[in-house]
């Protein structure tokens, strides 16, 4: 058994424990405190960014002359007949003599197709109340000539074969990718020109390319200049495949250093 003043002894000890312990927490606390206050203000605050970044847009555009290999003709075969049925019978068979004769001139019927067919009414309006007087129909023909020196013989065979009208011819390269790759880096360096010149005489310096667009475009197409025809005797119709130009444009984009 402990005596009065040994008890109030033990008392006065644990009481001078619990205070120092209080006191040594609360000074922990006090340096963890202060470190993280000063950590807080010696990190620094990310800028808030801009709305819209500043940039050059300049659209570039080159044209080069490609040497064309493949040749698209359209003709026509008209027909008139008394009624809607017979016209459209006759141009049919008309259609078809002038297919067979395009394909005796070496071109594939894989490479002849029909664009469209129409009917319609004909009328003499000198008379009152208008008169019908028959029907014409209309077919067009689409001929793929891969071989362009035989332009010239297939108009002649589409004429011979019943063919009353053509349209035109337009030229064309088979692989676009080459001559597209050549036009879109001369497109690009006119840009570059362009947009030199645009921060010149701004007074700014052009950063590094943020975007470039390229603009899809096709060649120029070449109609014929005469019309066609076939006679006896003649020497046939010569044609002399122009070259075909193809334009791309191309929309670079610069930030401004």
């Amino acid at each position: 058994m402990l005596s009065v003043r040994s008890r109030h002894a033990v008392r006065l000890a644990l009481a001078v424990a619990v205070s120092f312990t209080f006191l040594l927490l609360a000074g922990a606390a006090a340096r963890l405190s202060a470190t993280g206050a000063q950590a807080a203000t010696t990190i620094p605050l990310p800028s808030p960014t801009t709305a819209a970044q500043a940039a050059v847009i300049v659209t570039g555009s080159a044209t080069i002359d490609v040497i064309p290999d493949v040749a698209r003709l359209v003709v026509s075969i008209q027909t008139t007949a008394p009624t809607a049925s017979q016209a459209e019978s006759q141009n049919a068979a008309a259609a078809d003599s002038a297919m067979s004769h395009i394909e005796r001139a070496g071109i594939a019927s894989v490479d002849i197709k029909t664009l469209g067919m129409q009917v319609w009414p004909q009328y003499d309006y000198r008379s009152s109340p208008q008169v019908l007087t028959g029907f014409t129909a209309t077919q067009t023909l689409q001929v793929t000539i891969r071989n362009l020196s035989r332009i010239g013989a297939v108009i002649d065979a589409a004429v011979a074969g019943g063919a009353t009208s053509v349209q035109g011819i337009t030229y064309d390269i088979t692989d676009h990718s080459a001559a597209s790759a050549q036009a879109l880096a001369k497109a690009v360096a006119d840009a570059q020109v362009k947009a030199r010149a645009m921060a010149n005489a701004a007074g700014i310096r052009l950063g590094p390319v943020v975007s470039i667009t390229d603009i899809e475009s096709t060649p120029y197409p070449f109609p014929i200049i005469r019309a066609a025809t076939a006679s006896a005797g003649s020497s046939g119709t010569q044609v002399s495949p122009p070259d075909v130009q193809l334009t791309v444009s191309v929309t670079v984009g610069w930030s401004i250093a």
